[in-house]
């Protein structure tokens, strides 16, 4: 039997917007601290819970990676990657800077992203050759615009993997000549959404959760952006260390820092 990815993609929208004028109605109630910088609140559970129940109503079998009850599960054929919240800080902290994330799998590749965000009710979906869009709207990278003329987004830092924390700094302070500016929303959703509708033309990110990264990966890539590793040339899922730029001469500038500094493996 074929899979029809895009007849999926529909339901994985449809379920994200459900969920997501749910959780604008809910109080925000936090459960725990999940590690010194990152929260857990009982929304998180809620909304995920929510989704699963409603998407293996349609398709029983399929298998779910998800970050709050199934994160250690394997892809395995058709699989749905859940984040429910992502941002929960920048939600737990009453900021609108928050979204749904859900990606399909098929055979191990990425077919398809939705990235919905409830405030706003904004839809960003992408399915793998055939683009990416905003509420309906293709979305194209700018290879045009120089590093001069945009912003370079930064997420989180991390003290736990093997880039040095200190080079983690020291790469933007040595970029930050280069661009316009820098951005920080602390929402892997936010910096892909921004990067995608080309309001910044670069993005390194040491997020390396599945459920962080791929969806926003497969929007800007079917968008024309492109991306590598930060520390060595072939970017793989689960490694902390993403660019994804506009262009190959402005990933090719931050790539070039990083050797400076001794990065690239």
């Amino acid at each position: 039997m074929t899979l029809n990815y895009s007849e999926i993609l529909s339901l994985m929208q449809d379920v994200a917007r459900r969920a997501g004028q749910y959780l604008l109605t809910q109080t925000v109630s936090v459960v725990d601290h999940k590690t010194r910088n990152d929260l857990l609140t009982e929304n998180d559970l809620a909304i995920e819970n929510f989704i699963i129940d409603k998407i293996r109503a349609v398709y029983p079998g399929i298998s779910i990676v998800s970050e709050e009850y199934n994160p250690d599960n394997a892809l395995d054929g058709l699989t749905v990657v859940i984040d429910p919240i992502d941002g929960t800080c920048n939600f737990a902290q009453g900021l609108s800077l928050y979204g749904i994330q859900l990606a399909l799998f098929h055979e191990n590749e990425c077919r398809g992203a939705v990235l919905y965000f409830p405030v706003g009710d904004t839809m960003y979906t992408a399915e793998k050759g055939k683009g990416a869009y905003r509420n309906g709207t293709r979305l194209y990278a700018d290879p045009e615009k120089a590093p001069s003329d945009g912003f370079l987004i930064i997420s989180d830092y991390y003290d736990s993997i093997d880039i040095p924390f200190d080079s983690q700094f020291a790469l933007v302070k040595n970029l930050q000549r280069s661009f316009l500016k820098t951005r920080h929303f602390g929402a892997a959703c936010v910096d892909f959404t921004m990067l995608a509708e080309s309001h910044a033309v670069a993005y390194i990110t040491y997020y390396h959760k599945l459920w962080d990264i791929a969806p926003g990966l497969l929007l800007c890539s079917e968008a024309g952006f492109v991306f590598s590793a930060v520390d060595r040339e072939e970017y793989r899922y689960h490694r902390p260390g993403l660019v994804v730029a506009n262009n190959e001469k402005t990933l090719s500038l931050i790539k070039e820092e990083a050797k400076r500094l001794g990065m690239l493996s």
